[in-house]
């Protein structure tokens, strides 16, 4: 019986944990009513990165089965131990999921997790996209250009990063080197804008466009810059970090060497840190906007150097 036209949810099991209750891969299988390639959506392969869960869901109920060409595999939690603990790495045994594929069935849990999902979502697609956020707490905003610049254009997103040098053991390790062409997402995180759901809702659409997937005319992309150099910005104290630039600083651009950020002992009122831009021409790539907690070694900032970006932004 043909799947054309119709809808599936299965739910793979992955192991059981100490109480009984299964780990699974809920994979969500969309059949178009005509032929296409086999396109993979994923989010939450870090559990502090909530955002992504949304934003594919939304992509589910605007796609039309009866319109769409190819299918649209989904998996909208790809570590529910970490989405329960809204961390990073995955409870159990610590473990970035996202620096241990393909994995090993015979592995610590998260490589398990890997490996299961390498073996029943991954190896099955003809293209991908990824989506990843700031976590918790920072909020994020750019396409990573991995092995097909033309599909992480369509995202349509004005900021991109080309790394000299990937890292290894991500989802994206395993799908280029397949030769899928694979696109990686960094948008929003902490108070999850509608704003940046929409985003990543319509950048994911427009992917689909340009695959041909869905019967609409791509959209153009806007004025795009391409960054070839990011400073991770990590703050050295911790306590009560106090921004100088809330989140509508994403994506803009600071010149010369301003401070970001001052952090304080909340005990002593001790400002122990004060964070400035690296750059002479910085673009916010990744920020904290609100007074918080930091701990040393968080992610604090993320500034691209706009003086070694390819093109002219127009930010």
């Amino acid at each position: 019986m043909s799947k054309a036209g119709t809808r599936e949810f299965n739910e793979v099991v992955v192991t059981h944990l100490s109480n009984g209750v299964k780990v699974t891969l809920p994979i969500h299988t969309i059949h178009g009513k005509q032929p296409g390639p086999v396109l993979g959506l994923s989010a939450v392969i870090h559990g502090d990165e909530i955002i992504g869960a949304e934003i594919l869901r939304r992509v589910a109920a605007r796609i039309d089965e009866q319109k769409l060409s190819g299918t649209v595999k989904i998996l909208p939690v790809a570590n529910q131990l970490a989405f329960e603990s809204l961390t990073r790495n995955t409870p159990l045994d610590m473990t970035n999921l996202n620096r241990v594929f393909p994995g090993d069935p015979d592995g610590w849990v998260t490589e398990q997790l890997a490996h299961s999902i390498v073996e029943n979502f991954l190896s099955t697609l003809d293209a991908y996209i990824d989506l990843h956020a700031g976590g918790a707490v920072p909020i994020v905003d750019y396409v990573y250009i991995q092995n097909d610049e033309a599909l992480s254009r369509a995202f349509n997103f004005p900021l991109l990063y080309r790394p000299s040098q990937s890292y290894e053991g991500t989802t994206v390790t395993y799908t280029a080197a397949k030769g899928i062409p694979s696109v990686t997402v960094e948008v929003g995180g902490g108070p999850n804008f509608e704003k940046d759901i929409e985003r990543g809702v319509e950048g994911i659409l427009n992917c689909m466009r340009h695959l041909e997937m869905i019967p609409e005319p791509v959209v153009a992309p806007p004025k795009q810059t391409v960054v070839t150099e990011i400073k991770i910005i990590r703050p050295r104290q911790g306590g009560v970090m106090v921004p100088e630039f809330d989140f509508s600083a994403v994506g803009s651009i600071i010149e010369g060497k301003q401070v970001l950020s001052r952090t304080y002992n909340p005990q002593t009122f001790e400002e122990l840190e004060v964070i400035h831009t690296p750059f002479e021409r910085n673009i916010v790539i990744l920020m904290r906007g609100l007074v918080q907690k930091v701990n040393p070694g968080d992610y604090g900032f993320m500034i691209g150097n706009l003086d070694t970006a390819e093109g002219e932004s127009t930010l």
